[in-house]
């Protein structure tokens, strides 16, 4: 889900300032060319993507789904930091077009959570996952946009910056960010899936492994110092508790317990030299008593 969300971010963020920044361009000689350029920029990503798509889906096959899929996340995050740099429209063209000519994630994912959710059962909470995370990944994509561009004629920290030369390149900057954080956690923690591939040695699970038993041995010492500081404390409290304890003595041959309190609510002392008489037998119980 984290490596899906990176693609709609990207494909998203653009749209708020796509009019502006192909008018900023000053090629344009009407409105409606201004237009025209914006949906040739804004459909450049989906269409590369939907010409390699068939590409990328038969190279999964031969070298596996993770790495394809990390390659496509590296063509985003590169396309995306062409595109914040973008001062002409070939520029923004050539920087969407490269995005979704190296992206081929649609399909290889499909795949993916097939081969990772086995059970039927559950397929179908699987597959409903990824319309959630795309449809969550265009909002945050179109807010971030909206947000962060043109920083320098909101906020005056900004003014002579490299934000105002290129003012359309936070936005970028930051979703350029969330595809490395993707990529990261990708390399880390995702799994091949390919029949042939998943056996092979994977130098980024394995450092992802240590990762995690590095956390867990830290956050089990931690647990284990936190129960230590909880019995010292019990261990304190039943020593104070033994020093105001009652003493005991013992007086004759025999051993005879005696407490040395003297309260009248305290029970009499248990004494080991009494007299044990045994139980009286069925005979003697319903024996008649003479006085």
């Amino acid at each position: 889900a984290l490596c899906r969300i990176c693609e709609p971010i990207a494909f998203m963020s653009i749209f708020p300032y796509a009019y502006f920044m192909v008018k900023s361009f000053g090629i344009a000689k009407n409105e409606s060319e201004i237009a025209m350029y914006t949906g040739m920029v804004t459909s450049s990503f989906a269409f590369m993507e939907c010409v390699s798509g068939i590409f990328w889906g038969r190279l999964s096959d031969r070298v596996g789904r993770k790495k394809v899929l990390l390659g496509g996340l590296f063509g985003t995050g590169l396309s995306m930091l062409l595109f914040g740099f973008a001062r002409s429209l070939p520029m923004a063209l050539i920087a969407r077009a490269l995005g979704g000519l190296l992206n081929g994630n649609i399909g290889v994912l499909q795949t993916t959570v097939a081969e990772l959710v086995t059970d039927e059962r559950h397929q179908p909470r699987a597959y409903s996952i990824m319309p959630f995370v795309w449809c969550l990944g265009t909002i945050i994509g179109g807010a971030l946009g909206g947000l962060l561009a043109s920083p320098a004629d909101v906020l005056p920290m900004f003014k002579g910056s490299i934000f105002e030369t290129f003012p359309y390149l936070l936005p970028n900057l930051v979703c350029a960010s969330v595809v490395v954080f993707g990529l990261t956690v990708g390399v880390l923690f995702l799994e091949e899936t390919h029949e042939d591939r998943k056996y092979d040695q994977d130098r980024g699970r394995e450092a992802g492994q240590w990762i995690l038993r590095k956390l867990w041995k830290r956050a089990a010492d931690a647990s284990f110092s936190d129960k230590d500081a909880s019995l010292d404390e019990m261990r304190s409290m039943l020593e104070d508790h033994d020093h105001n304890a009652p003493a005991y003595r013992s007086t004759d041959s025999s051993p005879t317990l005696c407490s040395t309190r003297t309260s009248i609510s305290e029970p009499p002392a248990f004494c080991l030299d009494k007299e044990i008489r045994p139980a009286p037998t069925v005979g003697q119980a319903f024996t008649k008593q003479v006085c």
